[in-house]
């Protein structure tokens, strides 16, 4: 039944009610007129009387009857709280698919919404006939009741349903006091709906909690709301204690590099409402003064679109990962030992200082600095003594120039120095020997004090170059022209240079060409008997056979080396050597082959056998050959060759050190390396003039061979005096010009009187 027709019965009804009202009246004041008028017996008159009063009183009645009914009803409304306009809040409610309902603190319901029908499966009238004792259990009931008794103004009650039916017979209730004593207003909470948000926000609780990042929430005015627990342990601040202060107050960012204030990215999110990244310098310092690189992210928190209820910041702790980037950075462009800017770097400063240099029309320097016999010091002492020496180097030179210019270190004992904006040539040699004179000297290295020297190349912007490539290169070229001069010298670049690079690289193609033809051919120089002056051994010296021109082994074999030729060049000698020598072996049984072996030789896994080879092949044995080897890359690289001369010395090769006493002599260390024979250097046989003090060089020579034992042979005799003066002294074997230049084959067959 609808509103409408329950007012149209209540009109009826009132009706009705003030008709017979009406009725019992008018006989009334009918009785009463007629009587006391007498005039009883008119009965038109009577009944037109009946009809009108009737009608009158029953209409009055009616309205009275009706206005007091529905004046009840509507205060009755008001005091329940449905108000003036009752019957369209009181509809709306009972509308509501919410789960609502008013209940007396007796139990009765006054009003349930179709919500809460549909929740419990009953009707409207059975609900507000039953009430809620009827709905619920008794235990249900009287925790109602102890509620009411409570005082509380709101609690969630969990209910359960007298009757079982198919939804689940447990209610939670939410109740709340009305303005009205004795109403309540009670609500039905979904368990399902309430379980599956309350394990939603356990689960966000949780995951925010163990995110590894740091998360901060504010609202809409940048005061902070929460923050998980990794950004407790940063800000060193726990949640409570800096919730509604302002996000700027308790994480300031900065710039890591300027240290100036970052803008707030919260506002700058709500602001734009989007999401905001700061740059990767993002920083910030804790009240404990502890200082943390972050990457941060922003965002707005919506509620509805464009509704924004604060903003969310999610920041990770970089500090180890940046220093680590910072530190990669640094060794990238740095020398892992020195410190030192290291080839990359330097490159880029040079190309940055040909631009400075061209726009403001001044010179600057590169120097090329190389650390003489750094390679023996390394032998000697080990890598270890050699790294430290390094060490110290670098730190002399960098604090011998100035701030604006660079040391680098490029590999190996290689520094190169950028001297940016200098005058001329002459600041360039005051600097040179300024660093000369600090870095060269003695240097005391755990508890050992060895000497440093440098050689240095010099190359000048613009006159030598334009381009860091070119000055490097120039610069280059001019220390090796150095060390070509001696030890401790520096040299600028020059034209000349060039033509000299042009000429080896050239010279280079030609022997290698040379190579192919076999152009490369034996010279022998014999060696005689100090005392009887009779042959005894010959060394093989290489020619190379250009044409008509015979050009000798001094202008060519350091570019062979250098052009990888050089073994292959030397083998092509030595088979053609020993063939011939097998020759002369069959006429002379005691007559030795003396062949000259470099470095490289030794070093060459393939040397030994090839070697082996040539003698099976012509049936020759190793006791007819002395291999020599010069004393310095002898002692630079003792450690290297020691395991391969031991190996020649047991095949049955006689070993003998040539140019002795042109190296830092170790007598010790020529005896744990078994020679059979050394060569005095032709420098101290042109000291023999035959006054006796110019003699005593040779004569020390002479007696280092006695005292180890060893067989002495003199080179570089010219005249018949330094051949009397050595044999006098003790030496053995003498060879020089003055028996003999070295000669081809056909020439040494006349001089051992080869038939």
């Amino acid at each position: 039944m609808n509103r409408v027709t329950q007012k149209l019965l209540f009109s009826f009804f009132f009706l009705l009610v003030g008709l017979s009202f009406g009725v019992q009246i008018s006989q009334l004041v009918e009785n009463f007129l007629f009587a006391e008028a007498g005039i009883y017996g008119n009965e038109a008159m009577i009944e037109l009387f009946n009809y009108f009063s009737l009608g009158i009183v029953g209409f009055v009645m009616a309205i009275v009857a009706g206005g007091g009914v529905i004046y009840l009803a509507r205060k009755k409304q008001q005091e329940i709280g449905f108000g003036e306009h009752g019957e369209l809040y009181y509809e709306v409610f009972r509308e509501s698919l919410n789960a609502q309902f008013l209940v007396c603190e007796n139990g009765s319901f006054y009003a349930v919404s179709q919500g809460m029908c549909a929740r419990v499966e009953l009707q409207e009238l059975e609900l507000i006939s039953g009430g809620m004792s009827q709905l619920v259990d008794e235990k249900s009931f009287v925790q109602f009741k102890e509620w009411q008794s409570s005082g509380k103004d709101f609690d969630q009650l969990e209910l359960r349903l007298r009757s079982q039916s198919n939804v689940s017979n447990q209610l939670i209730v939410s109740l709340n006091h009305t303005h009205l004593n004795g109403v309540f207003l009670g609500q039905l909470i979904d368990i399902k709906e309430q379980t599956q948000r309350q394990k939603q926000h356990e689960l966000l609780a949780i995951t925010l909690s163990s995110v590894g990042d740091g998360v901060i929430c504010t609202d809409t005015e940048g005061k902070i709301s929460f923050m998980n627990p990794v950004a407790e342990a940063v800000l060193a601040l726990l949640s409570r204690e800096v919730e509604g202060k302002p996000f700027n107050e308790v994480m300031p960012l900065i710039n890591e590099e300027s240290k100036e204030p970052m803008e707030d990215p919260m506002q700058s999110a709500m602001s734009e409402m989007q999401t905001v990244s700061l740059s990767q310098l993002a920083c910030f310092r804790n009240h404990l003064g502890l200082e943390f690189a972050v990457e941060v992210s922003c965002s707005p928190i919506f509620v509805k679109p464009e509704e924004i209820a604060g903003a969310v910041l999610v920041f990770q702790d970089v500090t180890e990962s940046r220093l680590m980037r910072k530190k990669m950075a640094h060794l990238a462009h740095h020398d892992a030992l020195s410190g030192l800017p290291n080839r990359l770097l330097l490159q880029d400063r040079l190309i940055q200082a040909c631009k400075r240099a061209k726009r403001h029309a001044h010179q600057f320097a590169v120097i090329f600095l190389d650390l003489n016999k750094f390679k023996l010091i390394n032998d000697n002492f080990g890598h270890d003594f050699g790294d430290e020496l390094l060490k110290h180097v670098a730190n002399k030179l960098t604090s011998t120039i100035r701030a604006c210019d660079t040391v680098s270190r490029i590999g190996g004992d290689e520094f190169v120095l950028l001297i940016d904006a200098m005058e001329d040539r002459r600041h360039v040699r005051l600097v040179i020997e300024k660093i000369f004179s600090a870095a060269s000297g003695e240097y005391e290295i755990k508890s050992t004090k060895v000497k440093a020297s440098f050689s240095a190349g010099i190359a000048l912007y613009p006159n030598d170059g334009d381009n860091a490539e070119t000055l490097m290169k120039c610069a280059d070229m001019a220390m090796y022209r150095a060390k070509k001069v001696g030890h401790s010298n520096y040299q600028f670049y020059c034209t000349t240079l060039d033509k000299e690079a042009e000429y080896c690289h050239e010279r280079e193609n030609e022997l290698i060409k040379a190579v192919e033809r076999r152009e490369f051919i034996p010279y022998f120089q014999p060696v005689v008997n100090a005392q009887n002056h009779q042959i005894e051994k010959l060394e093989v010296l290489a020619r190379w056979k250009s044409g008509d021109e015979v050009i000798e082994a001094q202008q060519f074999i350091d570019i062979a080396d250098e052009a990888g030729i050089g073994n292959q060049l030397s083998m092509q000698v030595f088979e053609q050597a020993i063939e011939v020598f097998s020759k002369f072996i069959a006429h002379n049984g005691s007559l030795q082959l003396c062949l000259n072996l470099s470095v490289k030789h030794l070093l060459d896994g393939d040397f030994e056998d090839q070697l082996l080879g040539l003698l099976e092949r012509h049936h020759l044995n190793p006791e007819q050959f002395e291999l020599e080897i010069a004393e310095r890359p002898l002692l630079e690289r003792a450690d290297d060759l020691r395991s391969r001369l031991e190996t020649l010395s047991r095949l049955g090769f006689k070993m003998s050190i040539d140019d002795f006493g042109l190296g830092q002599t170790n007598p010790a260390l020529l005896k744990e390396l078994h020679f059979d024979s050394i060569k005095i250097d032709p420098s101290f046989v042109r000291e023999i003039y035959g006054t006796g003090q110019e003699d005593d060089l040779a004569s020390v020579m002479i007696n280092i061979a006695k005292s180890l034992g060893v067989n002495c042979i003199a080179e570089g005799v010219e005249s018949e005096l330094q051949a009397r003066t050595l044999a006098s002294n003790g030496c053995n074997q003498l060879q020089g010009h003055f028996f003999s230049v070295p000669v081809g084959s056909e020439e040494i067959e006349h001089l051992l009187k080869v038939d």
